[in-house]
């Protein structure tokens, strides 16, 4: 596996695979791998010539700085990772190589009510910096593909937005979220779970499937009370929002949508660590 830690490195890397009509598919990562990452390195191996995973924790999308000084960081072991499911580069990149010693340069795009809702609303900034760093990945490797997990569920919308806005011709996978045998959701921030907070972080995926066996059951509005209201009720937990919502607008739901057109979204502390999820049904 080549490891690649400057953007002239990169567009190296990019021109060769270019010169030899190769097809190249990005996995975007901040590091503290898992399998959720590796699924996305698998999948792109199946569809392009080349898969390259980033390595990249960017200051500019934590809203909180102690959530950037605590994030993971196992760069030996994800390379390792990497290598042992077959990725073919890795980029590594410093803050400096990135945005430079001037520091940042704000590029946004206009992205209207999904900009400030759920995940806009509680990190204020947060898709500012996923787009800001997509935006210059994008133009440095110019990949056929990229690869992206639907937990962030919100965020791979803010992603279709930011392709549609600077026209590459980059086509977006969605890949599903990958669960644990006990459902779960894996995330590098389940990382500082101790063992206690990862048993009671189990409750999250548990509402959300008892709310889609629900589905029709009760009034949408009942059901979101009462398990807004339920979990907070748990040791450890601190519920942000829970809400049913348009799976393509993300506009909350007052009456059920066709089946496959409705999802769950919730968002919550566990102690100190904060958990997104999402189901759709």
């Amino acid at each position: 596996m080549e490891i690649i830690y400057t953007r002239e490195a990169l567009t190296r890397f990019r021109e060769n695979c270019k010169n030899l009509n190769k097809t190249i598919g990005f996995v975007p990562t901040m590091g503290a791998l898992h399998m959720g990452h590796i699924s996305l390195v698998q999948q792109a191996k199946k569809n392009v010539d080349y898969t390259i995973a980033s390595i990249f924790v960017n200051p500019t999308q934590f809203n909180n700085k102690e959530d950037f000084n605590n994030y993971p960081l196992t760069i030996d072991q994800d390379i390792k990772l990497l290598i042992q499911y077959g990725c073919d580069a890795v980029f590594i990149p410093s803050v400096e190589e990135i945005y430079g010693q001037k520091g940042y340069h704000p590029f946004t795009i206009p992205l209207g009510k999904l900009g400030n809702i759920f995940e806009g609303e509680k990190r204020p900034g947060h898709f500012d910096g996923v787009i800001e760093i997509l935006s210059i990945l994008f133009q440095l490797l110019k990949p056929e593909q990229v690869y992206m997990g639907l937990k962030d569920y919100q965020q791979v919308m803010v992603v279709e937005k930011l392709l549609k806005h600077i026209g590459f011709p980059i086509q977006l996978i969605k890949c599903a979220t990958i669960r644990d045998e006990d459902g779960l959701a894996v995330s590098s921030r389940n990382k500082r779970l101790s063992p206690n907070e990862r048993q009671i972080a189990l409750n999250l995926y548990k509402a959300l499937s008892e709310i889609k066996e629900n589905y029709q059951k009760s009034e949408i509005s009942i059901l979101k009370k009462s398990y807004f209201n339920r979990l907070n009720k748990i040791e450890e937990i601190q519920v942000e929002y829970i809400d049913i919502v348009d799976s393509q607008t993300l506009k909350p739901l007052k009456s059920w949508n066709p089946i496959g057109k409705n999802i769950v979204l919730i968002a919550a502390f566990v102690g100190k660590v904060r958990l997104i999820d999402n189901l759709l049904f």
